[in-house]
C-alpha cells in the first residue's frame, strides 16, 4: 500500500507534464467521430482552438463549439460538450490508407 502512495505523485506529475507540453502535438491530426455528441466530422487540428488546457473551441461552418478536453490518447480524442455535458470519443483517422 505504501508503495501505491508513493507512486501516485509521480504518476499525477507525469500526467500533468503529458497534458501540458505533448497533448498539442499529438491532436494534430483530423479526427472522425465515433460515438457522443457529434460536433462535426471531420474535424481538423486547424478548426481547434485551445482556450485554456482543458476549454476548447471548435469551429464549424462560423460556428464555435464550446468543449471541454478530456484528453488525446493512443489515436482517441475526448471530448466532454460544455453544454450538454455529454462525453464524445473522436478517433484519428490515418490519410495515408484513404489516399
Amino acid at each position: 500500500m505504501k508503495k501505491v502512495v508513493r507512486a501516485f505523485p509521480f504518476l499525477f506529475f507525469i500526467l500533468l507534464l503529458d497534458r501540458f507540453f505533448f497533448l498539442p502535438g499529438r491532436m494534430d491530426a483530423v479526427w472522425q467521430h465515433d460515438f457522443g455528441a457529434n460536433i462535426g466530422d471531420p474535424i481538423v487540428f486547424s478548426s481547434i482552438e485551445i482556450i485554456s488546457n482543458f476549454e476548447i473551441q471548435v469551429k464549424k461552418t462560423n460556428n464555435f463549439t464550446n468543449c471541454y478536453l478530456l484528453g488525446c490518447y493512443f489515436g482517441n480524442l475526448y471530448l466532454i460538450d460544455a453544454q450538454n455535458f455529454t462525453l464524445s470519443k473522436y478517433s484519428e483517422i490515418d490519410l495515408n490508407t484513404i489516399w
